[in-house]
């Protein structure tokens, strides 16, 4: 009796034990099934942020975790996984835009696997070596944070340039990339570089930081919102569709692998043969380590990472590759990536400290921006008080309070900005932000403008007043050498300038004469730079452009149309303002005051080339005393010559300044001639 009660009892346990399994198991495929599905909505919408927008919302590493943590899940519950394969899917993304016909790649351009400790590098090296049974060489490169791009040549000559697309077909962006990058356009053919019939050379379209620098420069001048990163610059730029946007900025190429290629005999036999090609043909190549041994892998990694910032463009890893074509066959290729390369990322530079207040900064045009204003950290070699916020969107999505540990990275090796907060960190009396109604310098009520702005639409704005004034006289618009911010704080604050046509009416007792000499030369500047200056809402140097290759002179500008304004490429929302300020009283008696002044515009000449410099290619680097990089540039361009981003093989003269370094360096390295300014400046001369 009590032996059958007891097996009763048993089996009943065993019954509820079962249950309680099958139950907390399927509770657990649940909610495994509920978080793969928002962390596949959180990486589509990123994805299209990221890819087809160039506007990324949460950092890189941020978007890692996030594919990270799905492909754990993928693992741990197969029975969940879809037909396109989590563990790979999101590897390569899609960058088409629906903008520019897509063209499908030869060979598909898969995307890398990655690490993200050493353990993990480490598993991977030593993955391959045991699938190899025998020792690896490898060549460690920089990973430049870019847009990945494929170019075509048959025969030797350049055909198409294709982005990667979806990683099988990619937009068609060649006329963009020849019309902002040096692209070598033929291939040599030597007996020791046989030239394909059919070749795909690949790699990556990045700005150089310090063609990044002098972009956001121009744009804070202006009081326009800065660029968050180069990667977003660059992919805005490589797919714009307007030419002067082009023809403004300047993005650097570097290729470092291949695709389809026939016949096959022509092709690379290892990375390093690769890039001695590559080289020699005159595209700009990443410098290569070359390592054997895991710890020799890793000693290089961590060396790149210390020196990321000296680079030209912004890295965000390095890229670990088989070096012999041989072997890469014999490890083959998965669907997302390549069983033989990887990429390693680096940590952000990173660190946390307290938001002490949010100040909003009024620019030329009204516009007001946040900035984060912090307890001073270190970060990067750099004390840092002042953060980036870009606009209210940015405060509402990341929840940033005053008093909250936030976290600051450099983005692009440049600029600081916010990219979380320390939830868990957060003090009682954190306090939300309290976002202006009013101008915080005049008082005037605020305008909406755009999704996520405000606009101050008081022209006679102090603060206004100043930007406008300081950015008419920059490089970007006028360029009057010697009117700076603080001379130009002085003017204003003493009540002898607050419009910029008062400039034309300053004296010698009230500016060195050298300033008064700028002034006079640039009454005969181009109409774009006045137009530039005026502080027209929406309008920067390209619009500029456009408006005055309409205008035709002066005279026309305060007569200018809505119509007239859409017939010259603005929008009609923004030719709509853009003709209601040019009515205003304010702007008619500036421009009256130009004419009084004896102001007579030239339009933007097409000067042909004197040839002096043809074929030449020059560099810049350091600080030039007598010029500026701009003015520099376009004197060797009217001489015929190019101007790079890079040191590279095609490179004929490198320009050192002041505080010239590692592009002087590579220069001696690859035997090319260094010209001190005054060198150059004789040459330009033809002495």
């Amino acid at each position: 009796m009590h032996s059958t009660l007891l097996r009763a009892l048993g089996a009943l346990v065993c019954c509820l034990f079962l249950a309680t399994s099958v139950s907390a198991q399927t509770d657990s495929a649940s909610a495994a099934r509920e978080r793969i599905a928002e962390l596949r909505a959180a990486i589509a919408r990123h994805d299209e942020l990221y890819f087809k927008h160039a506007a990324p919302e949460i950092t890189d590493a941020e978007y890692d975790a996030l594919k990270r943590e799905l492909r754990v899940l993928i693992e741990q519950h197969p029975q969940l996984a879809t037909a396109d394969s989590e563990a790979g899917a999101g590897v390569v993304g899609d960058d088409r835009s629906g903008r520019f016909p897509t063209v499908r790649h030869r060979v598909p351009m898969l995307g890398l696997e990655k690490s993200y400790t050493e353990a993990e590098l480490r598993k991977f090296l030593a993955r391959v070596e045991r699938l190899a049974g025998e020792p690896v060489t490898w060549v460690i490169e920089p990973k430049y944070d870019g847009l990945a791009i494929s170019l075509t040549y048959v025969r030797g000559q350049l055909v198409r340039a294709v982005t990667r697309g979806n990683g099988s077909e990619g937009d068609d962006v060649t006329a963009n990339l020849l019309a902002c990058t040096d692209v070598p356009r033929e291939l040599p053919d030597t007996p020791d570089f046989p030239r394909p019939d059919f070749i795909e050379v690949r790699g990556e379209v990045f700005m150089a930081l310090a063609e990044f620098e002098r972009v956001n420069a121009m744009r804070r001048a202006a009081g326009e919102e800065v660029f968050a990163h180069p990667r977003n610059l660059a992919v805005g730029t490589l797919k714009a569709t307007d030419p002067a946007v082009l023809r403004s900025r300047r993005l650097t190429l570097v290729c470092y692998g291949w695709g389809g290629c026939e016949p096959a005999d022509t092709a690379p036999v290892s990375q390093r043969d690769l890039l001695t090609r590559l080289s020699a043909a005159g595209f700009l190549v990443p410098p290569a380590h070359v390592a054997s041994g895991a710890e020799t892998v890793w000693q290089i990694v961590r060396v790149l990472d210390r020196e990321r910032s000296e680079f030209a463009g912004p890295l965000d890893g390095a890229v670990i590759k088989v070096d012999e074509v041989a072997l890469r066959r014999r490890l083959g290729e998965g669907d997302a990536a390549p069983r033989w390369a990887i990429a390693h990322k680096f940590e952000p530079e990173r660190v946390e400290t307290r938001l002490r207040a949010i100040t909003w900064q009024v620019g030329r045009t009204g516009a007001l921006t946040p900035v984060a204003e912090l307890d001073p950290v270190t970060l990067g070699g750099s004390t840092i008080a002042r953060a980036s916020l870009h606009n209210r969107r940015e405060i509402e999505r990341r929840d940033y309070r005053i008093g909250d540990r936030v976290r600051v990275e450099r983005a692009g090796e440049i600029i600081p900005q916010l990219v979380g907060v320390n939830l868990a960190a957060r003090p009682a009396e954190a306090v939300p932000v309290t976002f202006p109604t009013a101008c915080p310098v005049c008082a005037t009520a605020l305008q909406p403008e755009g999704e996520a702005g405000w606009r101050c639409p008081q022209r006679a704005c102090p603060a206004q007043v100043k930007r406008r004034l300081e950015y008419f006289a920059s490089e970007a618009a006028l360029n009057i050498r010697g009117l700076g911010p603080v001379l130009v704080e002085t003017l204003v604050e003493r009540g002898k300038l607050s419009e910029v046509d008062g400039i034309y009416r300053l004296t010698g007792a009230e500016v060195p004469a050298r300033v008064l000499d700028q002034i006079e030369r640039s009454k005969g500047a181009e109409l774009w730079r006045f137009v530039a200056g005026l502080g027209l809402p929406d309008v920067g140097g390209v619009t500029a452009r456009k408006i005055a290759d309409r205008a035709g002179k002066l005279e026309a500008l305060g007569r200018m149309s809505r119509e007239d304004l859409v017939a010259a490429g603005l929008s009609p929302a923004v030719a709509e303002a853009v003709a209601r300020e040019l009515a205003s009283v304010p702007l008619q008696r500036i421009l009256a005051g130009f004419s009084a002044a004896g102001v007579q515009p030239a339009l933007a000449a097409k000067a042909a080339s004197d040839g002096r410099l043809a074929g030449q290619a020059f560099v810049f680097t350091g600080t030039l005393r007598g010029l500026s990089r701009e003015e520099a540039a376009r004197r060797v361009l009217a001489a015929g010559g190019k101007v790079q981003a890079d040191v590279a093989r095609t490179t004929n003269y490198v320009v050192a300044g002041e505080g010239g370094g590692r592009k002087r360096d590579e220069a001696k390295r690859l035997g090319v001639a260094v010209l001190s300014e005054e060198e150059f400046l004789r040459m330009l001369e033809g002495k």
